[in-house]
This record gives C-alpha cells, sequence and structure tokens, in this order.
C-alpha cells in the first residue's frame, strides 16, 4: 500500500475552500458577560451558536461557515487560517470565538492586544469532546442554560449509537472509506483519529484507514487493498471530480466493491471535519448507505 503523508491543516485548506483542552488566548480586554459583537470562525463553532441561539450576537463569519442559512447575510472575514486584523478590527467585536488552527496566530495576537477576547475551540472528535466544545461556547455567550440543553439532546442522541458501534445497528462492522477531497492530487481519504474516523464508528462501521492516522492520499493499489464495502464522500469531493459518476470512476475508487454496488453516502464537507449540532445527521446519513 502506498500513502502520501499530508498534515491536517494542508487537508482543511484544501477541502473547505472547494472545509484536548479548551483555551482562551490571552487578552488584554474582558468579554461582557453577554458579548453584543460575536465574530465566528470555524464551520463547526458557527453551528452551535446558531443552535444555542446565540446568532442575534453575531456580526460576521469566515467563509467556511455556511451553514445556517441566517449566516447568508452576514459580512465574511475571509478564509478561518487567512485573517486580517484590519478586517476584523473593522467590525468592533467584543468576542471571536475561532476554531483552533485558525489565524494566523499573529493576527489572533494583535486581536488580543486591542482588548478583544478570543477564544479558540479545538476540535476533538469524541462524544466527550463535543459536548465539552457545547459549554465553552455557551459559557463564552453568556448563554448557559441552552449549553446544557443543547449538550443533553447531543448525548442523548449519540451515546446509544456509541454504545451500539460496530455491533447491532447501522452498517454493522462493514468497512468504510471515507474521501473529503479528490481534487488536484488525487483523492484525500480520512484515517484514524480524524471526525469523519468517528462518524465510521457512531454508524456501525469500521474505517478501512483506521491504522493510519490524520489524512493520506490514496492509491488504488491501496483502495482496492483495503475493498470498502461502503464509500464516505463529502460532497465538495463530488465536485471537485465532476460529478459522482466522475469520482466514483477514478482509478483509486472504481474497483472497490463500494463503488461497484454503487454504496455511497455524500455528506457536506463541513461534517466530516468538525462535530456539532448536525453530527447524528450526519451519521444517519453514513449508517443508511
Amino acid at each position: 500500500m502506498t500513502f502520501v503523508p499530508m498534515t491536517r491543516r494542508t487537508l482543511l485548506s484544501l477541502t473547505l475552500t472547494g472545509a484536548a483542552s479548551l483555551f482562551t488566548l490571552p487578552r488584554r480586554g474582558q468579554a461582557a458577560a453577554h458579548p453584543r459583537r460575536v465574530i465566528s470562525i470555524g464551520a463547526p463553532v458557527t453551528e452551535i451558536v446558531y443552535a444555542l441561539g446565540g446568532g442575534a450576537q453575531v456580526v460576521a463569519v469566515d467563509t467556511t461557515s455556511r451553514y445556517p442559512q441566517q449566516v447568508d447575510g452576514l459580512p465574511h472575514v475571509g478564509y478561518m487560517r487567512t485573517l486580517a486584523a484590519e478586517g476584523l478590527l473593522s467590525l468592533s467585536p467584543d468576542l471571536i470565538l475561532a476554531q483552533d488552527g485558525s489565524g494566523p496566530a499573529t493576527v489572533l495576537d494583535q486581536m488580543a492586544a486591542a482588548g478583544v477576547t478570543v477564544t479558540l475551540v479545538p476540535e476533538v472528535p469524541t462524544l466527550p469532546g463535543l459536548l465539552d466544545k457545547v459549554q465553552l461556547i455557551a459559557r463564552s455567550l453568556g448563554l448557559q442554560d441552552a449549553g446544557q440543553r443543547l449538550g443533553e439532546q447531543l448525548r442523548q442522541q449519540l451515546t446509544p449509537l456509541e454504545q451500539q458501534a460496530s455491533t447491532s445497528h447501522g452498517l454493522r462492522g462493514q468497512s468504510v472509506l471515507c474521501l473529503v477531497h479528490a481534487g488536484q492530487g488525487g483523492p484525500m481519504a480520512a484515517g484514524g483519529g480524524t471526525v469523519a474516523d468517528t462518524l465510521i464508528h457512531l454508524a456501525g462501521g469500521i474505517n478501512a484507514l483506521r491504522d493510519v492516522q490524520d489524512y493520506r492520499a490514496l492509491s488504488a493499489e491501496a483502495a482496492l487493498a483495503m475493498a470498502p464495502a461502503v464509500l464516505v464522500v463529502s460532497a465538495s469531493s463530488v465536485q471537485q471530480a465532476g460529478g459522482l459518476e466522475a469520482l466514483l470512476a477514478l482509478p483509486q475508487i472504481a474497483r472497490t466493491p463500494a463503488a461497484q454496488q454503487r454504496r455511497v453516502a455524500v455528506v457536506e464537507g463541513s461534517l466530516l471535519l468538525g462535530l456539532g449540532p448536525r453530527t447524528p445527521q450526519a451519521v444517519q446519513m453514513i449508517a443508511t448507505a
């Protein structure tokens, strides 16, 4: 099998432009108990903000934040990894909620130095990680009660799936391969320790690339050897390949059982790269492929 390493940072850039502990940056100013001007950066962060009922506090989002529909009319501050201090400051925020990895770091440092609270929200691809993320964002917005409600809702939806994974529901232990990018450079697949790996597990499947951490370029030899029964592909991958049939005809994919039997789940790219309020729906889409 041939795998070409690729960092999570590079993969996120490719996908979203085609998608531990929780901490707050040191800052000179403190956000109000109920911040009124929030910039939300990162699709999962923005979805959680709106699910908590904090949409009225949001004055801008980044270009990866495309859901819910209410964000359509908001100003964009650019791509999450190429932010500019001038654009952020022009919106007079009192809080920036940003998915970990947003930056550059120097820009976020400038915002903190200007008295803006900057809270980074790491992506920990586990159910406890998702629940912690919800609580952090809720506290930052002054919406603790809503955070408790949303956390309990997600716990009730996902805990049974986690307990039954790979045994009695969904895909029942079948091999699943997830493609998160299919553009220039060839298909990229999600390995162990990724959000996609967690979704596959919750759907009752086994990640075909689970023994390889992070994301890897996929060769035809490797895909054929893994023989996945099911393919999970991002919607952007389908677009990059020129349509679903074109994607299934790629040399790396065409001879797999999943492609030959057309067992494919097409999932919005942001759902494969960050856990959030729509994670239960993503799991259901994969489980019924």
